[in-house]
């Protein structure tokens, strides 16, 4: 809700907190607090005052005051704020600067004294001259997966000394905002020259882009603000840039023979292969047997090993990445071996889709354990209708998943028959049967669009996202300057549609970083998820578009 007081644009908003406190004999207070009174008033010119008088609807929690506070000049130091029930009061250092519009944003940490914070920032200006800056830039931060808004981000701009980016970060941003429930933002109040406009999700709220916080940067990176107040049409959209190596945390032992090993972050594995780690007594190395995962863990490695002494031993992980790609660190890790003796079992989980498999174009079955199996392939036979046997193949990233590639691949109408034989896991007496087919072109859909784009310097990608999990994502790469796409086989569900430019080739969206500025690769999507139906053509009915940044 966007209201006006005495002159002064107050964004205002609801958000409840986790368990508000009721007032005694009444329902939980939901309203946020709101600013009814302020000295200097807003807009103010000529003042000279440095004292700062606000009163709100309600009382104010006095903690939040100072994590919600930003000041546009930073005094180089924290006022002393004080809090007496509505009335929050401070000193600006002095004298004040001549001729300078001063900004007082409070954020969404304002809360009232039941902990209902405010949904949207509090901005009051006042000049020390006889005019106001009365610059803007305005705004949208957007999710790069799903095009949504988000919320409740911080929003910094930097003034720059002339057109060039940032080449270190300053102490703190020069002005300060956050995005409202549609992902919009708005600086006011700005002085004429240019500005480097970041959004970040500042975990530790210490107002500095840091390693592992998601961040957006800006589509250009110089922005001339402007009195009219009209939204950028390029968004700022959510990205993140993971550089880190994920850390070695812990090594449990589960028994003698099993080691579980924690990370920071979730990770897979580059290589299975034991040579990679590093495990040893102060007397010796220890060979490690197998290293495997399983899905529902995605921070632990599993190790089998001979059995161990439970005395001090130090592990030195090899051959995990994380989710970006990013090598372990070479950390070695001490621990104590357990003398409890290894009693988990091979154990076959399950078929996956399942057992009576039919399966999409290009998506193959796989087979699920708890534990690494041992030549696998020696207790599986595959079959077509006649009981001809069918050459495969088996692959697994993780060790316990693996993937069957049959050999011709299935064709449509064709039906093969899998058998696992249950003495793999100590059972002689069991069979488990699968059997595959491809769904049938009378089960599936396509989904067609046009993308346009204004700049023809790079080829379009349109990805099409399944809202099941379960789903890969299919990619199209269109010509530079867009076109048709179609999308062929699919099943019936929702899909999200979204495109790029793909500057770099190669083939996924990147999102820029900060410092050294690089700007994201344009990126757009359909409105609203497309529902694909059995044997029918769904063509959007809108085009993605991408035109060339127009800047204020």
């Amino acid at each position: 809700m966007r209201l006006v007081h005495k002159g002064l644009v107050l964004l205002i908003g609801l958000t409840a907190c986790a368990n508000p406190v009721p007032p005694s004999g009444g329902p939980p207070d939901r309203t946020p607090p709101a600013l009814v009174e302020s000295t200097p008033p807003p807009n103010a010119t000529n003042v000279q005052d440095p004292r700062i008088r606000l009163v709100f609807s309600e009382g104010i929690d006095p903690a939040s005051v100072a994590r919600a506070l930003s000041i546009t000049p930073a005094p180089e130091r924290p006022p002393k704020v004080r809090v007496r029930g509505r009335t929050v009061t401070f000193s600006l250092p002095t004298p004040l600067r001549s001729n300078t519009t001063y900004v007082l944003t409070f954020d969404t940490d304002l809360r009232d004294l039941h902990g209902v914070s405010l949904r949207e920032p509090i901005v009051l200006a006042f000049s020390t001259g006889p005019t106001i800056n009365r610059g803007q830039l305005v705004g949208r931060v957007l999710d790069a997966a799903s095009g949504q808004p988000v919320a409740n981000i911080d929003v910094y701009a930097y003034a720059l000394t002339d057109s060039l980016p940032l080449r270190t970060w300053p102490p703190s941003p020069d002005y300060r905002t956050q995005t409202d429930p549609e992902g919009r933002f708005q600086f006011a109040y700005l002085s004429d020259q240019r500005y480097f406009v970041i959004a970040l999700a500042d975990r530790n709220r210490n107002r500095q882009p840091d390693p592992g916080e998601a961040f957006a940067a800006p589509p250009h990176p110089a922005l001339q603000p402007d009195t009219s107040g009209q939204l950028l049409p390029t968004p700022w959209l959510i990205t993140h840039l993971d550089t880190l190596p994920p850390i070695l945390r812990q090594v449990r032992p589960l028994s003698n023979r099993r080691l579980q090993v924690r990370f920071s972050e979730p990770v897979r594995l580059q290589t299975r292969d034991p040579s990679r780690w590093l495990l040893f007594t102060p007397e010796t190395a220890i060979p490690i047997q197998a290293v495997y995962q399983v899905p529902a863990r995605p921070f632990d490695v599993l190790l089998y090993t001979p059995p161990l002494q439970p005395v001090t031993h130090w592990l030195r992980a090899g051959g995990v990445v994380d989710t970006a790609g990013n090598p372990v660190r070479p950390d070695t890790v001490r621990f104590t071996g357990l003398a409890r003796r290894d009693t988990l079992r091979l154990r076959f989980l399950g078929f996956i889709p399942g057992a009576q498999a039919r399966l999409l174009p290009n998506q193959l079955l796989q087979l699920r354990f708890n534990l690494p199996p041992p030549d696998l392939a020696a207790y599986l036979t595959l079959t077509d209708t006649t009981g001809r046997p069918r050459a495969f193949r088996l692959e697994s990233a993780d060790g316990t998943t693996y993937t069957l590639i049959p050999d011709p691949p299935l064709r449509p109408g064709e039906q093969l028959h899998l058998t696992l034989e249950g003495r793999i896991s100590g059972h002689p007496d069991t069979l488990w049967h699968a059997t595959l087919t491809l769904m049938p072109a009378a089960m599936l859909g396509s989904l067609s669009g046009v993308v346009q784009a204004a700049d023809t310097t790079a080829p379009v990608i349109v990805e099409l996202l399944p809202e099941t999990p379960a789903l890969p994502v299919q990619k199209q790469r269109l010509p530079p300057g867009g076109g048709t796409f179609h999308f062929e086989s699919l099943p019936e569900g929702r899909f999200r549609v979204r495109a790029f430019l793909d500057y770099n080739g190669n083939q996924r969206w990147d999102g820029g970083q900060l410092l050294p500025y690089a700007p994201p690769e344009p990126l757009s999507w359909l409105p609203e998820p497309l529902q694909t139906r059995p044997r029918w053509e769904i063509a959007a009915g809108d085009t993605l578009r991408f035109s060339r940044l127009h800047l204020p």
